[in-house]
């Protein structure tokens, strides 16, 4: 992760560790306001629908999200190879785009096709993203390229579920969603361990006298 600037590097941090984190909460807090809701039979669509008592709050934090995600995924770009970096911006575009559709049609309203769509969109997105990164990123550490890949493949498993039908939706969606979040905080960490590295390798070395 060392062909990116420092100030890309800091913003991307940023804006991934936002992103995931302010997602979990909003998420909690929303399903606790919901009585009865089940968080293995129930989908996370669920708590952005007006019947939600925090539905606001729910659908504010896939829009935070998306636009999040869009600009870190714009200032991480220089880290992938060129060929994969087209496709990488295609599916965090698809990401951000898919998250706002899903905040701006819910699943009761008429044109429930359109919440589908966005959903899927971000979610199959989300599975793509971390792979496009763990295998195309030559110059980060194996244990970051070994999670990548395989929260990709976790979450992409998820979603097969999902759409077989296989097991509680909400268990299944959440497996689809909740990996790509988990990568969005552990990319910010990587990269500020990164930069730190970097802090350390480029600081001059201290020639004063020592007593």
């Amino acid at each position: 992760m060392h062909r990116i600037r420092p100030g890309r590097a800091a913003a991307a941090a940023a804006l991934f560790g936002v992103a995931g984190v302010q997602y979990l909460l909003a998420e909690a807090w929303a399903s606790s306001r919901y009585d009865g809701y089940d968080h293995l039979r129930d989908t996370v669509s669920q708590l952005g629908v007006p019947a939600s008592p925090a539905h606001v709050v729910m659908n504010a934090a896939f829009c935070v999200s998306a636009v999040s995600v869009a600009i870190a995924g714009w200032a991480s770009a220089p880290v992938l190879r060129r060929r994969r970096r087209r496709v990488y911006l295609g599916a965090i575009a698809a990401y951000s785009v898919g998250s706002l559709l899903v905040a701006a049609v819910h699943t009761s309203a008429e044109n429930a096709g359109v919440h589908v769509a966005g959903a899927i969109a971000a979610i199959g997105a989300g599975n793509l993203i971390p792979i496009l990164v763990g295998t195309g990123v030559p110059d980060c550490p194996r244990w970051y390229r070994a999670a990548s890949i395989g929260l990709g493949v976790v979450g992409s498993a998820g979603s097969v579920l999902l759409i077989a039908g296989v097991g509680p939706v909400g268990l299944a969606e959440r497996i689809g969603i909740d990996t790509f979040v988990g990568w969005e905080i552990l990319t910010a960490v990587a990269l500020v361990r990164s930069a730190v590295s970097r802090k350390v390798v480029d600081s001059p070395a201290d020639t004063r006298p020592h007593s």
